[in-house]
């Protein structure tokens, strides 16, 4: 069997992946990365792409006076009831290093729009990458390559090897084995790909939902638990409903990613007015972002492909699992003129990018036709869904009688809102269910390294981005890309200053199956 050896081996070529091995290799260290996909870029390269820190020359240059602190007591107003269960160590962490990490990504090439502000927290903080968030997938591969990083695609690792002392010492992929001298980084992206472990933790109508990212299969979780890692807080996972892909190509999406073209850009935006920006914008936020459940408070209600009312609409997980549940996995939202006028002008968009921009319910009938219609009656609304029509009136005339009684009598829904009565009609779809990620990871300590269910670390082995989120939760916009970022640089240098160990000769196999 053939063999590679370097200083640092990282698994997975994703943002966190990527920073680790450019981290270790800035800190003297020969580093390999494996990737199991084509290409690199991972979930940050599918992302939005918004990075929230504070503390960056983007604020500093906007008169925003940001604190760690500050930003702290943001991130425990976004947790809510679920601030006791919080990380607060690695919260700590992920805040006093994200503005260092931004700057950091500035000097590779990656320019931002920023920052914006996300109420209710109290300091703009978001930085939105520019062009899109291949940007980042971009900057990070040309730094891998510029400090001789050896990136290798297309090798799925389907062991850990560790030696006689128990120390992780390397992987197999592909039938070779690779070794790293001072340690291993895993980075392989959350579980939200894993129907198993979907269905373990989260229940089986969360299997049912498909991934935004296909890779995520979890294969770092079964890596680091098979050599004595745990998994924290894996109950939570992002269930929700987006717009079908355009067929017309996105003018933000297609850009392509040049150090030089983000930096006209940044600069051009920069100097955009307010309202020319947001008008830019919108093209890119009514294609990736499902509508606000507002709409719903205020009288919309959800269909399944059949016409039928499918879900309690009070819930983005309910109204996933519901259309996940049917093989077609597609729904709309359909609402009257009404709720149209009411969500036609700022302060009620039909879809929200945090302080960028804000999509109306005409933004869709210019950007979007494809999931935009409108019609005079139910019947002709219908026919332009491609649902039965008598059926949808049923399910219109069913709501309405129950809005009048003041109860929904199939899904026991709080916010009924006004009703479908008033006409013209309207619907956006089609939708389908995704999971867009997961937030369990394994334990790690503050310098990342994964560790037992007694606390102690495991010799030779750190975990990165989604892979060793530890108990963090980053329920706030633009933290899953902070904590990517964060976590993969300080992995890597701890990963490039450990002990080289001698004894590099795999004792037993740990296999993923």
């Amino acid at each position: 069997m053939s063999m590679t050896t370097a200083d640092v081996l990282v698994i997975g070529g994703g943002g966190s992946g990527m920073s680790a091995a450019i981290s270790a290799a800035t800190s003297g260290a020969s580093t390999i990365v494996l990737e199991k996909a084509a290409k690199v870029g991972g979930s940050t390269a599918m992302s939005v792409g918004s990075f929230t820190a504070a503390n960056t020359s983007y604020q500093y240059r906007a008169g925003v006076n940001d604190s760690i602190e500050l930003f702290i007591d943001d991130m425990k107003v976004a947790n809510g009831e679920f601030e006791e269960r919080e990380n607060k160590e690695l919260r700590r962490v992920l805040a006093e290093n994200a503005g260092a990490t931004v700057e950091w990504l500035s000097s590779i090439g990656v320019q931002f729009l920023g920052p914006t502000p996300e109420p209710p927290y109290e300091k703009p903080r978001m930085h939105n990458v520019l062009p899109n968030s291949s940007a980042y997938a971009s900057a990070l591969l040309r730094e891998c390559r510029k400090r001789g990083v050896e990136v290798r695609t297309s090798m799925r690792v389907d062991k850990l090897l560790c030696n006689a002392a128990g120390d992780v010492i390397g992987a197999r992929a592909n039938g070779t084995d690779f070794f790293g001298r001072r340690g291993v980084i895993l980075a392989t992206g959350d579980y939200s790909a894993s129907t198993e472990m979907k269905a373990e933790f989260v229940g089986e109508a969360a299997s049912k939902i498909p991934p935004v990212n296909p890779n995520n299969t979890g294969d770092g979780f079964k890596l680091g638990t098979g050599v004595g890692g745990i998994m924290l807080q894996m109950d939570r996972l992002y269930e929700g409903l987006r717009f079908a892909p355009s067929k017309r190509p996105d003018p933000i999406k297609i850009l392509p990613s040049h150090p030089l073209l983000s930096k006209a850009m940044r600069l051009v935006v920069e100097r955009l007015p307010k309202n020319l920006l947001a008008y830019v914008i919108r093209g890119a936020l009514t294609s990736w972002v499902g509508p606000n459940n507002t709409m719903y408070q205020a009288g919309a209600l959800l269909v399944g492909h059949s016409g039928k009312r499918i879900a309690n609409e009070d819930s983005d997980k309910l109204m996933a699992r519901a259309a996940a549940a049917d093989e077609k996995n597609t729904a709309f939202m359909i609402f009257d003129g009404r709720v149209a006028r009411k969500f036609s002008a700022w302060p009620n968009p039909v879809s929200t990018f945090p302080g960028v921009a804000y999509a109306y319910v005409d933004d869709y009938k210019r950007y979007r036709p494809d999931v935009y219609h409108r019609a005079n009656t139910i019947a002709e609304l219908a026919l332009s869904i491609g649902v039965e029509p008598s059926v949808l009136q049923s399910s219109v005339e069913e709501w309405n009688a129950d809005v009048a009684a003041g109860k929904d009598s199939r899904f026991d829904r709080q916010h009924l809102g006004g009703g479908v009565s008033e006409g013209p009609f309207y619907a956006l779809g089609p939708m389908n269910a995704y999971v867009t990620l997961a937030d369990g990871g394994l334990a790690v300590d503050t310098q990342l390294r994964v560790t037992t269910a007694d606390g102690e670390a495991i010799p030779g082995l750190w975990a990165a981005g989604s892979t060793g989120q530890g108990g963090l939760q980053l329920l706030n916009h633009g933290l899953h890309i902070g904590w990517a970022m964060v976590s993969g640089r300080l992995a890597g240098r701890h990963a490039a200053r450990s002990q080289s160990r001698p004894d590099l000769k795999p004792v037993g196999d740990i296999t993923v199956t």
